[in-house]
């Protein structure tokens, strides 16, 4: 709790110093690994700002807070092994009610973007795919449900992963070292830390209003049913 209150107070006075010690950088690390594992693999958390987190991220690379290979090799982590865990969900569990539960409260829109991206790209799909929110997400799962060989699954994960990740935090980084931000960096900064917290709660509220919705859609359907 002590770490998290620091990493907060850090991140409203732009310590950047406070966010560079070891004590707190590896917390930080930790952080961004489990988000993009779970934005990437696991559709409840779908909702999670993965692609302003990256921004973010380079951002903070120009100040000094991480080093960017590090960091870099951290993020393809988190999002290749969720990716993965994604596709293992769709290959092992397909079938099963919680999954499905899961595909259910996705809005149509992803689910129906996601299909189509699928059936005419196949795995190239997941290049295009990792830059748009959920659908990211459903891509490995409708990839293990196909069953698709894996071994072709990881080639294509792996590289789409360095992809994405690589190139998102390099735009942030270089952001971080332009004369407009050098010359607005409060501003800037409190914005860009503003953007994922706006983001997570829209993203969640989303998430609540669609299980919400369908919750309502299952009790009418029951209730003719009785009638």
């Amino acid at each position: 709790m002590d770490t998290i209150l620091s990493l907060y107070h850090a991140f409203s006075t732009l310590d950047y110093a406070t966010l560079s010690d070891p004590k707190v950088m590896w917390t930080l690390y930790g952080m961004l690994f489990v988000i993009l594992l779970l934005e990437n693999g696991v559709l409840p958390a779908a909702f999670l700002p993965g692609d302003s987190l990256l921004f973010v991220t380079g951002v903070l690379i120009s100040q000094d807070v991480f080093h960017f290979g590090l960091i870099n090799v951290v993020l393809i982590a988190g999002a290749g092994i969720g990716t993965w865990l994604g596709y293992i969900q769709g290959l092992w569990l397909g079938n099963t009610k919680i999954v499905k539960s899961w595909m259910s409260h996705l809005p149509p829109k992803y689910h129906q973007r996601a299909q189509t991206m699928f059936h005419k790209h196949g795995l190239a799909a997941l290049f295009i795919g990792r830059f748009i929110a959920f659908v990211r997400t459903v891509l490995p799962i409708m990839a293990g449900l196909s069953g698709l060989h894996s071994k072709k699954f990881h080639l294509y994960n792996w590289l789409s992963a360095t992809l994405w990740i690589f190139l998102i935090v390099t735009i942030g980084y270089l952001f971080g070292l332009s004369p407009i931000f050098k010359a607005y960096e409060k501003e800037l900064m409190t914005l860009l830390m503003l953007i994922p917290v706006f983001l997570l709660v829209i993203g969640l509220i989303a998430s609540i209003w669609v299980v919400i919705k369908r919750w309502m859609m299952n009790k009418k359907m029951k209730a003719r049913g009785i009638k």
